[in-house]
Parts: structure tokens; sequence; C-alpha cells
């Protein structure tokens, strides 16, 4: 009866330990909690390949190290001298490779036992906020119009100000855009302003044409005036050299007023 039941014991055994089994997967950081986590962040290790999670008490978190993606939800923010705008920012960022175990300890009260909705969690409660909150306080700073005019290097200070706070909270932020837009009234103002100095473009042009075109028929009629005069005086000398030539009289001048027909 022993030796029966050994291998059965075994087998069960041996099933229940790979069925308590976990592998870390590629491109995530595996992080064993043990003893319940009791001793902080010693009961916490950073760890590769197969762990056995059996015993009671021992846990394995899977940080994913590739860069993904969070979209805030759009919200008002304010330039100092009240203006409103609408910020619909989105973002990529990383986790920091070596930095599993600060994640699963610091936010492992947001649920993060699953891989696929972990960096969902850290999204929604740690890092939209930072980003809402930074554009929201870095806007202060400019008024309306500055801020309009001035749009790439406010963007600029958002980013270098979320790059120290991401890293602070063990991310590092990849890119970031700000999606903004101006109040109604600004975006039309600027439309309109727009639109009127395409229009004074197209009326310059449309002047300098016909400027153009102007000084091309003075230019024409000026050269067909020159042209016609001395075509004329030459056509007239030479159609009266011709006439006698050909003529079978003769009429010679004597005193530059009366002309003397003489006949061959």
């Amino acid at each position: 009866m022993r030796k029966r039941f050994l291998p059965i014991a075994f087998m069960a055994i041996a099933g229940l330990s790979m069925f308590n089994c976990s592998r870390v997967e590629p491109n995530f950081e595996g992080v064993l909690m043990e003893n319940y986590g009791r001793n902080g962040k010693d009961d916490f290790k950073t760890v590769t390949g197969r762990q056995w999670v059996l015993f009671p008490g021992v846990e394995l978190y899977q940080v994913p190290m590739y860069e993904t993606s969070g979209d805030p939800s759009a919200v008002m923010v304010n330039a100092k001298d009240a203006g409103e705008f609408t910020v619909d920012p989105s973002y990529q960022y990383q986790p920091i490779r070596g930095k599993g175990v600060d994640i699963v300890f610091n936010y492992k009260h947001l649920g993060i036992n699953e891989p696929t909705v972990m960096m969902d969690n850290v999204e929604n409660a740690i890092l939209n906020r930072l980003v809402i909150n930074a554009f929201r306080e870095e806007a202060r700073n400019y008024s309306t119009d500055s801020l309009m005019n001035n749009l790439n290097t406010f963007e600029k200070q958002v980013e270098r100000r979320l790059s120290e706070e991401f890293e602070a909270k063990f991310f590092t932020l990849k890119n970031l855009t700000s999606g903004l837009k101006p109040p109604k009234s600004m975006a039309q103002a600027i439309e309109d302003r727009n639109n009127a100095i395409q229009q004074a473009e197209r009326v310059k042009n449309e002047l300098n044409v016909a400027k153009m075109e102007l000084e091309k028929a003075k230019i024409e009629a000026e050269a067909n005036r020159v042209k016609s005069q001395g075509l004329d005086n030459r056509i007239l000398q030479e159609q009266w050299i011709e006439a006698i030539r050909n003529t079978n009289n003769k009429v010679i001048i004597t005193d530059g007023k009366t002309p003397i027909m003489l006949t061959q």
C-alpha cells in the first residue's frame, strides 16, 4: 500500500509544484516578494527565469520594460491673465530597468498583479496627474498672447519638468505632446487675421500685376511711337528718291522754295 501511495504522492507534489511555478517573461523585470513583504523592501528582489511561488507569502510580479503610451483626458488650463486653453496631452514612457523593485514596492497598492493592467493603473493614479499638473502650473507663467506665440518653448519647459518628475517615479519620459488649443475667441481672431493677411497679399499681387501691365503698355506705346516716326520719315524719303529716279522730268530747286520742272 505504501509503495503504491509514494508514486501518487510524488506525482501530486510535482504537479502542484509545476502549477505554482512562474517564469519571468522576456522584456519584463521579475520582482519576487517573500514573507508577505513584512520587512519592507528587504523582502523584494529582482529575479529571472522560473520562480517557485508555492510557499505562503511568496508572489512574483512582472514589470514590463517596453515603451508604452499614456493618454490623459483633455482639460482646461489658464494663462496668468485668465485666458483659457484646452490641453489634450499624450506621452510615451518606459520603466527604468533595474527599478522594478521600487515600482512594485511603491505601487503595489494600486493592484499590479497583472502585467497587462499594471501600467494602466500607474498611469491613471500617478503619471497622468503629473502631466496634467505640469501643464496647468506652467501655463500660469504665460499671458494668453505669450502662450500662443511661444508654444514650442512652453512645451519644452513642461517636458523638461516632467522628465525629472517621471524619473523620480522610476520612469523615463520618451515623448510628450500638448495638443494645446486656444480659446474660441482667440482662434477666431487668429483665423480672421490670417484671412486678412491673405486678402492683403492677394490685393498686393493684383496691384503689382496691374502696375507691370501698365508699364508694359507704356513701353510698347512709346516704342511704337518712336518706331512710327522713324519709319515715316525714312519711307517718305525713300519714296521721294524713288519717284525722282523713275520720272522723265527733273525737278530742280533753285532757291529752296520754287521748284522748276524740266522735261527731258
